[in-house]
């Protein structure tokens, strides 16, 4: 064998590649070299595993490792998709030695455990007396020394003793769900303690539907005393928390609910800052939130659960326009869970929309804003030619208003014409043009045909003439695969136009072929 091959640089090198050159979604051929590797050549033997390890080592393989006798685990179960593993009896010196040797090598941990034999994906349940039993085991070292990335799932005290036992220093990501649905005593705790366990943290990720108000006071503790912070998704954060991220240089992301009745007060830099994802109490908040950047975001998200007015929406557009640089970002979405009350509905005009017309590197627009949306076929022009590079366009996809669709068909035709990488469209469109006209040529639409869209949502359309309309969508619309409508969730009496969408829907897809 060449010597250079006895380089464990070079080694390290080529069993990398062997991982990465591996296309398929489950890496058998991979996982099935670098275990060869491992057995047939004592000079590749520690690196090989090493490498092996590293990407697929999880705690369940280690565990079956050791003495099948110690975690029984039934194997017949496979067939079902899942491997429980119990313990059977005390866990010995020799034992732990066996599971030491690879636990070393784990770099990822995840309790939503999974395997993958002969193609199949199994779910591993490992009982927690075994987990227990494993953690008591030489308390002066953690379970899992070089563990990187650790996702839990917190439903009570004893997995938080078990975590402690697996946090390391090493730990650079951390995923933490919690499914409790009181309050955990010692769970406050344990995550103000997370910054000094884990001062290399960078990912930090908190869940908790139940608990995220109860959990706020200590997940911003946490976050005061990390200092490399690139990704964070959380609950509940005040004013002061976010005037401390905002001067982090490593941050890149953040998602977070934004804490009712906060009042900031300095200007917000997160200069670095590129994934913004905020839940607002209200789109005021938001609005005062925005109105405090600069920065350079390639993705914006903001969502409230309280219906608002058109004025306000419009605001949160000006202050969007002057906060965020026009040329980087890539992803808006706008979402307002709340429909108002029919005597307090608005509508956003054109000249509403005229500050978002000015980021014209959009290529992803979601709006669903729980209030009208008035575009014309003067207002669908202009909207295509200041995002000529959409890839997905959704307006108000699940708002049903009272007022006519006042775009025809001409609007729709300059979205496709304008906007050549559209591949998912969301609008609602007045037909009546296309069931008025006697000559279904449509000479008016020249050679335009679009051949990226994939999937047009007509919302909340109203047609009258399902013949006609698929005949004109299956001409200028060759690759869309679905036609969907929104109709199909509205009440018993607006039912006709559900039946006159799946009749058009059906006859589309007869069409094109």
């Amino acid at each position: 064998m060449a010597q250079c091959l006895f380089i464990s640089e070079i080694q390290l090198s080529i069993f990398h590649w062997i991982f990465l050159l591996d296309a398929s979604h489950e890496k058998h051929v991979a996982q099935a070299t670098l275990a060869a590797l491992a057995r047939t050549c004592s000079a590749f033997h520690d690196i090989a595993l090493d490498v092996l390890w590293q990407q697929f080592g999880t705690i369940a393989r280690a565990i079956q490792c050791m003495p099948h006798d110690l975690w029984g685990g039934d194997m017949n179960k496979s067939e079902s998709g899942c491997i429980s593993l119990k313990l059977h009896r005390h866990l010995t010196k020799d034992d732990w030695n066996v599971f030491r040797r690879y636990a070393l090598r784990i770099r990822h941990l995840s309790l939503a455990t999974q395997d993958v034999r002969r193609g199949k994906t199994l779910i591993v349940d490992i009982d927690d007396e075994l987990l227990a039993s494993l953690a008591s085991m030489d308390a002066t070292r953690p379970l899992l020394p070089n563990l990187t990335s650790l996702e839990w799932i917190v439903y009570d005290e004893r997995d938080l003793r078990l975590i402690r036992r697996i946090m390391t220093e090493s730990l650079t990501s951390l995923f933490l769900e919690v499914w409790a649905i009181s309050p955990v005593p010692d769970l406050p705790q344990f995550i103000s303690s997370i910054a000094p366990t884990c001062p290399s943290l960078r990912k930090f990720v908190v869940h908790s539907v139940a608990l995220s108000s109860h959990l706020c006071h200590s997940v911003s503790q946490a976050l005061h005393h990390l200092h490399h912070l690139t990704t964070i998704h959380c609950g509940f954060l005040d004013a002061e928390v976010l005037d401390y991220l905002s001067l982090l240089p490593s941050l890149l992301e953040l998602k977070f609910a934004l804490q009712p009745n906060s009042e900031f007060q300095n200007e917000l830099l997160f200069e670095q800052l590129q994934v913004l994802d905020v839940h607002a109490p209200d789109i005021t908040s938001a609005v005062d939130l925005v109105s405090r950047m600069r920065n350079r975001l390639t993705n914006l998200s903001i969502f409230s659960d309280d219906h608002t007015a058109a004025s306000v929406l419009a605001q949160l557009f000006r202050r969007l326009s002057t906060s965020v640089s026009h040329y980087s970002l890539r992803r808006l979405q706008i979402m307002v869970a709340e429909h108002p009350p029919h005597d307090l509905f608005s509508v956003l005009e054109l000249e509403d929309l005229y500050p978002l017309l000015s980021f014209n590197q959009l290529t992803h627009v979601y709006l669903d804003v729980g209030c009208g949306i008035s575009l014309d076929d003067v207002a669908a022009l202009e909207l295509a030619q200041a995002w000529p590079n959409i890839v997905q366009l959704m307006l108000n996809k699940f708002l049903e208003t009272s007022l006519p669709a006042s775009m025809s068909p001409i609007g729709l035709m300059c979205f496709l014409k304008h906007c050549p990488n559209l591949v998912e469209l969301t609008l609602e469109i007045d037909f009546s043009f296309i069931e008025e006209q006697d000559d279904q040529s449509h000479c008016w639409v020249g050679d335009t045909i679009h051949c990226h869209l994939s999937i047009f949502d007509v919302t909340y359309s109203k047609i009258h003439d399902a013949a006609k309309v698929a005949a004109f969508l299956s001409g200028i619309l060759p690759r869309t695969v679905h036609v969907l409508y929104s109709w199909i969730h509205a009440l018993d009496d607006q039912r006709e136009y559900a039946e006159r969408w799946n009749e058009a829907s059906r006859l589309f897809t007869r069409m094109k072929k």
